[in-house]
Formats: C-alpha cells, sequence, structure tokens
C-alpha cells in the first residue's frame, strides 16, 4: 500500500488525545441523513463545540457511518447485478480518492489539512453514491449519456502520466526517494482505477453514469483548492 494513500481509519487516529473532552455526541441516523452533510455538520460543529481537525473528522465519520448503511439498505431494492457495480463505484472511488489526496499531500510537502479534505471526501462520497442508487432504476436518458461520456474524456485527461514526474522541494533529502515512490505507486492506482471504473460507468443506465463519470472526474485530481 502506498505510504500516503489516506484511510478513514489512520486519519480518523491522528490526534486521538483530543477526543478526552469532547462532548458525548448522539443524533439517530435517520436525522442525520435527512440533515444533509453540511446541516448536519454545522450541527455536530454547535453540539460539541470542537472546531479542531480531529473533531471535524469525527464529524464526517459519523455521518459516513449513517449515510452509508441508508445506501446499503436501499441498495438491497437493487438487482444483485446491480448491487455489485454499486459497491465496486464505491471501492473503486475510494481507491482513486486516497491516491489522489497521497499525492495532493505529497506534492504540498505535507499538511493536516489534506488528511481533513482527505475525510470530508468519504462523505460527500457517500452522498454521491445515493444519487447513484436513486438513478440505478432510471429509465435512459441520451442528454445524461452524452453528460457522462463528456466527464470520462475529461477525466482521462486529468489522469496524472504514467511515468509522473514532481517536483519534491517539500521534502528533505532522506525523505524524497520515499515519497516519490509512493507517488508512483499512487499514479498506478488512480490510473488502474479509471480503467476499471470506466468499464462499469459504460454499462450503468444512463443518469447513474453521469452521476458516476462526474465524481469520477473530480476524484482523479483532487485539489483542496477546489
Amino acid at each position: 500500500m502506498p505510504i500516503f494513500a489516506f484511510s478513514l481509519a489512520l486519519l480518523l487516529s491522528i490526534g486521538t488525545f483530543a477526543s478526552q473532552d469532547q462532548p458525548e455526541f448522539k443524533v439517530p441516523c435517520a436525522e442525520v441523513v435527512k440533515l444533509g452533510l453540511d446541516k448536519f455538520m454545522d450541527v455536530y460543529s454547535e453540539k460539541t463545540q470542537d472546531y479542531s481537525t480531529y473533531g471535524q473528522k469525527q464529524g464526517f465519520s459519523y455521518y459516513v457511518d449513517c449515510k452509508r448503511a441508508a445506501n446499503d439498505q436501499r441498495a438491497h431494492n437493487l438487482s444483485s447485478v446491480q448491487r455489485e457495480q454499486v459497491g465496486a463505484i464505491r471501492d473503486i472511488l475510494q481507491e482513486i480518492g486516497n491516491a489522489s489526496w497521497g499525492n495532493a499531500y505529497i506534492e504540498a510537502g505535507g499538511g493536516t489539512l489534506y488528511g481533513l479534505a482527505s475525510v470530508g471526501a468519504y462523505a460527500v462520497r457517500e452522498d454521491v453514491m445515493a444519487s447513484i442508487i436513486a438513478r440505478m432504476t432510471m429509465p435512459n436518458d441520451g442528454r445524461a449519456r452524452r453528460r457522462a461520456n463528456l466527464a470520462l474524456r475529461r477525466a482521462r485527461r486529468a489522469l496524472p502520466p504514467a511515468a509522473a514526474t514532481v517536483e519534491l522541494e517539500h521534502w528533505d533529502e532522506a525523505s524524497r526517494a520515499d515519497q516519490l515512490n509512493s507517488y508512483r505507486s499512487n499514479v498506478k492506482v488512480i490510473r488502474n482505477g479509471f480503467t476499471k471504473l470506466e468499464g462499469i460507468i459504460r454499462l450503468l443506465p444512463d443518469r447513474a453514469a453521469d452521476i458516476a463519470a462526474h465524481r469520477l472526474e473530480g476524484e482523479v485530481s483532487a485539489d483542496v483548492q477546489e
């Protein structure tokens, strides 16, 4: 696994000492899902009064747990083939997103902001999955398919080159070789994931393909400036 291929569990383990003074937070998942990500994060911050990076990561994690469970429940209504497609889409988007945020971190020379953005991406991803699941049984729409195809073409252009080169002036001499290896490993994950997900998107109903393709476009070029 690339050194900087972030995982939710790893990122949430950073700064666990901060949780000792955090107020207990409990909101039913049905209410969390009804609020949506932005409103929920406002409620979470207000109730816990924890605006730290660690606190925000905890809030995102709480939302992901609730939203993912709701998505999985809704996916039970799909065919077995569609459920497999939904699971593969989620897994591949996560792989690509983790690798992209890992490379953004490497290019910037580190920074907690990238860790927070990576965890936040898990929450956004589950919102996207809800939209995809909702559209898996909708009739086809040629306009949506054209939008999906355009997004795929843009995503392909945004892919990092296979023989990626990157300036590592932010890292000291002792770290550069390891960081470059991690960067190149992440590029392979991104490019391989793109190929796999592009094939799945071609098979999806048009409206679901549109949502998935646009999310793929965003995942291949993660950037905190977006």
